[in-house]
Parts: C-alpha cells; structure tokens; sequence
C-alpha cells in the first residue's frame, strides 16, 4: 500500500497530513537510523498516546527490523496509513486508535504488538 501524496522512501515521523501536524511534528519522538519509520496522522482526535507508542518502538530499535514501517494513527479514520486498517506490505504495521493491523488492542499493549509483527 502506498499512501496518496507520500514517497515510497519515507523519512521518520512524517506527518501525514494536517495543519495541527505541523504543531505536533516537534513533539513528536524521532526514530533513529536502525529503528523503525513512523508515519504520523494529524492528530486530530487522538484515543492513543501516539508520541508514547513511538518513543517505545524508538527506544527498543533492537526488537524492530530496520527499515520497517509503522503507520500510527490516533483513532480508527486512519488517516496516517491512507484509511487502511491492515497492510500487505511485510514490513509494515498498521496502528489504528486501539488496533493493530485491525485487532483490537489495548493501549499499553500496542508498542509490544508491534514489536512482535516486525521482529527480525
């Protein structure tokens, strides 16, 4: 899946769209080289603490396959992942609000079950 407007070569914590990105862009953790590329919403109606969610990914870059994807999206619209709930593309994970890659998922256990799809 390739979401509408954005590169196939994503750099991390790339907004996906929204005026309130740009505010909340800098807020937002960074990942480093070897750890996962975070795809953020807007952040308009976030259920989720996305900035905590991707802090955990980026802290434990070890657990994650490099050059892995993560599409973290606030609420179920999805808007980080192009409305998609689920992805085919192996190195990728979709966090919907409280679901990954359409599972309901509480939230201090999204992190974990990201991990866990994109182990090496």
């Amino acid at each position: 899946m390739t979401a509408t407007g954005r590169s196939e070569t994503l750099p991390a914590a790339t907004p996906a769209d929204g005026a309130q990105a740009a505010q909340d862009a800098d807020a937002l953790p960074e990942a480093s080289a070897s750890g996962p590329h975070v795809v953020y919403c807007g952040g308009c109606n976030p259920h989720i603490d996305r900035g905590a969610i991707a802090s955990e990914l980026v802290a434990a870059p070890t657990f994650v396959r490099p050059g892995s994807l993560v599409y973290l999206s606030g609420c179920q619209r999805a808007c980080a992942s192009d409305h998609q709930m689920t992805t085919d593309e192996p190195d990728a994970v979709v966090v919907a609000g409280a679901h990954v890659d359409g599972a309901p998922t509480p939230p201090q256990d999204i992190a974990a079950a990201v991990a866990d799809k994109l182990k090496e």
